[in-house]
C-alpha cells in the first residue's frame, strides 16, 4: 500500500518546476542526504538479517519494508525530477519576473503621478527581459523639448555615436520616417561598434500616433530573439496604454478645472450685468444679454444721475471668450469712475478712450454707444463709438429709422487725435417712442444659408410691435432671430438688446 502511494506520489511532482534555482538545489541536497540514509537504515536491517542471534527479523517487518520503499521511492523521484527541473529554473524565473514587472507596469502610473515613473519601470523592465547591457529612451525629437527621459549604462557621447550609427542604416531611416505608427514594430540592427554590436529599436505608439523610442543596445551580435521582441512589445504596449490613461486622467482633471473656472467667471459676468435697470415712471426698460462661449464681452447698464437724468450705455468687446469678459469688466469700471462726472456723451467717449489705450491690448478696441436722458426737457443726448447704430420708433410719424451719427472705437486710435472723431446730438422724444440699442452679434447671424439676420429685419419687426412693452419687444426679436438662424438656433458672437419706450 505504502508502496503504491510513493509509486502514485511520484508521478505527480508539479510542484517541482515552480521551485526557484536556489530552492532546488536546497531540495537536491536534502533528498540526497534523505536517500543516504535510506539507503544506510536498509542495509543496516539487511545485515541484521543475517546475524545468527537476533529477536527480530526486521526483514520479515512488512510495514517496515513499505516505509523504506515509499521514502525511498519518492525521494530518488523527488531528486531525479528536480535535478532535470534545473536547466529551465532560469525561464520559469525570468517569466516570473516579466509577470512582476507586467503587474508593475500595469499599478505604476496613479492619478496625480508623473508618467516618468512608468517609463523608468519600461526601461528597467526590456533589459532585464533581453538581458541588455545599455539602453535609452527618449520622446519627441532628442533635442525636442521632451529628450532624452531615460539612460542606462551609457553617457550622452556613447549614446551620440550609437544615434549616428542607427541613422545612417537604410532600414532604420525608413523606420523613423513610417507614415502609419500602427505598423511600426520593434526593429533589430546589427551595428559596427567596438563595444555595442546589436541594438533594438522600440516605437512608443500612443493613440496612433508614435510619442518616442526606446534603444536597447547588448555587446553580441544578434542579441534579440523573437521571444525577446514579444516580450519587449507586451512590455511596451502595456507602457504606452498607462501612459495614455494618465494623460487622459489629466486632461479630464484639467478640463474639469477649466469647467470650474469658466462657471466662476460667468458668475463674475452676470454680477458685472446690473440686475436693475435704473428709470423713472416717464420710460421703461429691458435688456438681456447672451453669450456665444461661457462668458462674453457685451455689456451694458445704465445711472442715475439725478431724478430726471439717467445715463444708458451699451457696448461690445472685439473678439469673445475670457479675454473679452475681461475687458468688459475693465469698461464697466471706466463706466462707473467717469460717468458720476457728470460728462457729456462726447466727453465720456473721450475720457474713456485716454482710459483704455492704457489697458488694451493692441489688438483689441471696444465699440460703445451712450445716452443722456432728460426726462424733464423730454431730450436725448447720443454719442457713438464706432458701435452698430440705434433703432428708433417715431410714434408721432408712425416710423422708425437708424441714428445717423459717427464716431471711432475706442482703442482704436490712442491719442489726441481720437476727439475729432466723436460726434454728439441731442434730440427729443414724446410719448410712444421706442429706442432698440443691440450688438452686432444679433444683425450679423447668419442663417443655414449664410444670410445675415440684418438690420432691415429688426426694423421690421419694431415697426410691427411698436405698441407692446418693452419686454415683449425684446422677446419678438430674440425669438425671430433664433426662427431665422434655424437649426440648433445656436448664435456665432455674444449678442445683447435694450429696449427703451417712453411714455407720458
Amino acid at each position: 500500500m505504502l508502496t503504491g502511494i510513493g509509486i502514485l506520489l511520484s508521478a505527480n511532482l508539479k510542484w517541482i518546476p515552480y521551485l526557484t534555482f536556489r530552492e532546488k538545489w536546497k531540495s537536491l541536497l536534502f533528498l540526497f542526504i534523505i536517500l543516504i540514509c535510506c539507503f544506510y537504515l536498509f542495509y543496516q536491517v539487511i545485515q541484521y538479517s543475517d546475524r545468527r542471534h537476533y529477536v527480530v527479523n526486521l526483514t520479515d517487518n512488512l510495514f517496515l519494508m513499505a516505509l523504506f520503499s515509499f521514502i525511498f521511492i519518492y525521494a530518488l523521484f523527488c531528486f531525479l525530477v528536480t535535478l532535470f527541473n534545473l536547466p529551465t529554473s532560469s525561464v520559469f524565473e525570468q517569466k516570473l519576473t516579466e509577470a512582476i514587472n507586467f503587474q508593475r507596469l500595469s499599478q505604476s502610473i496613479q492619478p496625480e503621478e508623473s508618467e516618468e515613473q512608468v517609463l523608468d519601470i519600461l526601461v528597467d523592465s526590456c533589459m532585464s527581459a533581453s538581458y541588455a547591457d545599455a539602453a535609452w529612451l527618449e520622446l519627441g525629437d532628442e533635442d525636442g523639448p521632451n529628450g532624452i527621459l531615460q539612460e542606462r549604462f551609457l553617457d550622452k557621447g556613447l549614446r551620440k555615436e550609437l544615434t549616428e550609427l542607427i541613422q545612417i542604416q537604410k532600414v532604420a531611416q525608413d523606420w523613423a520616417v513610417e507614415k502609419r505608427p500602427d505598423n511600426l514594430n520593434p526593429l533589430p540592427l546589427r551595428l559596427n561598434h567596438n563595444r555595442f554590436e546589436s541594438v533594438l529599436l522600440v516605437p512608443l505608439v500612443i493613440n496612433k500616433s508614435a510619442i518616442g523610442r526606446m534603444v536597447l543596445c547588448k555587446e553580441v551580435r544578434d542579441g534579440f530573439n523573437k521571444e525577446m521582441v514579444n516580450i519587449i512589445s507586451t512590455f511596451v504596449r502595456q507602457a504606452c496604454i498607462a501612459v495614455e490613461n494618465h494623460r487622459l486622467l489629466n486632461q479630464a482633471i484639467q478640463n474639469e478645472r477649466y469647467q470650474e473656472e469658466l462657471k466662476i467667471a460667468q458668475r463674475v459676468q452676470k454680477s458685472l450685468l446690473p440686475t436693475k435697470l435704473d428709470h423713472n415712471d416717464t420710460f421703461d426698460i429691458c435688456a438681456y444679454s447672451n453669450a456665444a462661449d461661457e462668458v462674453g464681452g457685451d455689456y451694458y447698464d445704465t445711472f442715475k444721475l439725478d431724478e430726471e437724468r439717467y445715463v444708458m450705455i451699451i457696448g461690445d468687446v472685439s473678439g469673445k471668450g475670457t479675454s473679452a469678459a475681461f475687458n468688459m469688466s475693465q469698461m464697466k469700471g471706466i463706466f462707473q469712475s467717469l460717468i458720476q462726472l457728470n460728462l457729456g456723451p462726447a466727453q465720456f467717449m473721450i475720457k474713456a478712450n485716454a482710459a483704455l489705450s492704457r489697458c488694451l491690448e493692441r489688438n483689441h478696441f471696444i465699440t460703445a454707444s451712450i445716452f443722456l436722458i432728460n426726462t424733464k426737457e423730454h431730450s436725448i443726448c447720443h454719442a457713438r463709438a464706432g458701435h452698430v447704430p440705434t433703432l428708433m420708433y417715431q410714434a408721432n410719424e408712425k416710423k422708425s429709422d437708424y441714428l445717423g451719427i459717427d464716431g471711432l472705437g475706442l482703442g482704436i486710435l490712442r491719442n489726441m487725435q481720437y476727439e475729432k472723431h466723436v460726434e454728439e446730438k441731442t434730440f427729443h422724444y414724446s410719448s410712444g417712442d421706442v429706442l432698440v440699442l443691440f450688438t452686432d452679434g444679433i444683425v450679423e447671424a447668419k442663417n443655414q444659408k449664410s444670410q445675415q439676420f440684418g438690420f432691415e429685419r429688426i426694423r421690421t419687426l419694431l415697426e410691427v410691435y411698436h405698441e407692446l412693452s418693452p419686454k415683449e419687444i425684446q422677446n419678438k426679436v430674440i425669438d425671430s432671430l433664433h426662427a431665422y438662424v434655424g437649426g440648433d438656433g445656436l448664435i456665432d458672437d455674444d449678442y445683447s438688446i435694450m429696449v427703451v419706450k417712453f411714455s407720458d
